[in-house]
């Protein structure tokens, strides 16, 4: 659940009641506010604030003073009345737009994905330190560290950003979104070069091993990876444990490159780089289809064609698909004995 506050001049108060009449809210309250506004507080499921925000967005947007705050619910009684099965949760201008899936709003989606994304200091000591703890799994040939490491690295967050922001065709985002990955990634690399060139690796045990070799098994696992991690932004739950996921799929192989790298053993890296591009694609390709299936757009002020939309969304994923066919050529014809 979401409360929705929506903060319009008197003058404009009753039409957005007309307006909220249509979305038909379960609770709403208003406040008369002393600089000759209305603060209207309405509670809502959180599959219907991106239509209902966005229907008040291009009504109201433009107003002195206009305002909307989103604010999250833990819980409220008397519990919120079940949506009947018969009524259209959606507002008629979004009734060919949002499929009927449970998620988030758009701008809550964006909040959430930005803010995990950022290239900040803790980001970049975060992932050099997973990428040493991952580097001891691999030279120790240890699961159980390797899990652990995953649990510290912030790679989901880049991921999930560059996903969204070809979705939405947002270019700043994507930029940001590249940034912070290959941050993270050139982070991982040098730390694990340093580990292989200073430390001895007179065997490869199965850990490392295992990271120099794509099959379809690792292809399903990095699809996986980012379905999940996409589903879990837009259902507004916790993404700590899919994090560790798409940590799975992403650090091993890149922290596996390094070492190689700096042991010496360029071929067997190269091999461990392939398997992490095809990883960061896969992840994204499936990220880029849970969000276009679910229905995430750019809202109408953004584009003034909504089939500009949909078509920056296939383009994402033609072009994350033609990607993954190009490495899957080279893991055929060029890393096959």
């Amino acid at each position: 659940m979401r409360l929705l506050q929506i903060v319009v001049p008197h003058s404009d108060h009753d039409s957005l009641m007309d307006l909220l009449e249509e979305a038909s809210p379960p609770s709403r309250w208003h406040t008369e506010l002393n600089d000759d506004q209305v603060l209207t507080s309405v509670l809502l499921r959180m599959e219907l604030v991106e239509p209902v925000s966005d229907a008040v967005q291009d009504k109201f947007g433009e107003c002195d003073g206009f305002r909307m705050l989103l604010l999250p619910v833990e819980a409220t009684h008397p519990p919120l009345p079940e949506p009947e099965k018969e009524e259209d949760p959606n507002l008629q201008a979004e009734k060919s737009w949002s499929p009927k899936f449970g998620r988030v709003s758009r701008e809550e989606l964006i909040e959430d994905i930005e803010g995990s994304s950022k290239t900040s200091p803790v980001f970049m000591i975060m992932v050099g330190i997973a990428t040493i703890v991952s580097s001891v799994g691999l030279i120790k040939d240890s699961p159980a560290i390797i899990i652990g490491a995953m649990v510290i690295a912030p790679l989901l967050g880049p991921n999930m950003a560059l996903a969204l922001g070809t979705t939405l065709g947002d270019i700043k985002m994507v930029r940001r979104a590249i940034r912070s990955n290959l941050v993270g990634l050139s982070i991982a690399i040098v730390s694990s070069a340093a580990f292989g060139y200073f430390v001895q690796m007179d065997n490869l045990g199965d850990e490392l091993t295992a990271r120099t070799v794509v099959d379809l098994g690792d292809i399903l696992v990095a699809l996986a990876s980012g379905a999940a991690g996409a589903i879990a932004f837009t259902s507004g739950a916790p993404a700590t444990v899919v994090g560790v996921m798409v940590a799975v799929a992403l650090l091993p192989p890149t922290a596996a490159c390094g070492m190689l790298a700096g042991a010496g053993g360029w071929l067997k890296a190269g091999e461990a780089a392939t398997l992490a591009a095809t990883n960061i694609v896969c992840i994204n390709l499936s990220a880029t289809g849970v969000f276009f299936i679910q229905g995430v757009r750019p809202s109408s002020s953004a584009w003034t064609d909504k089939d500009k939309a949909r078509k920056a969304s296939i383009k994402a994923l033609a072009m994350w698909t033609f990607a993954l066919l190009a490495l899957a050529a080279l893991i055929v014809f060029a890393w096959s004995d």
